[in-house]
């Protein structure tokens, strides 16, 4: 386990969700159905056995956000 206090912890979180709303559809359009890892800010890992590889190799540090990337064709429900 990582020796990451809370409000670091927090602020790293914080980041990560600001990432993610700036760089969601960018997502979509590249990895469409995938699930994706990221890490300060950059794609680490695209699927599911680069993602344990990845992760495996973090074991003592935070991260990385794990996504599940919808398919465009899964949003078409929700536009209005």
């Amino acid at each position: 386990m990582s020796d990451v206090g809370v409000e670091e912890l927090a602020e790293i979180l914080e980041k990560d969700n600001e990432w993610l709303a700036e760089h969601y559809n960018e997502m979509i359009r590249k990895y469409p159905g995938k699930t994706i890892a990221v890490h300060d800010g950059e794609v680490v890992a695209v699927g599911d056995r680069e993602i344990e590889d990845y992760c495996a190799t973090r074991q003592n540090s935070v991260g990385p956000l794990i996504l599940d990337i919808p398919h465009p064709d899964d949003l078409m429900p929700f536009i209005i």
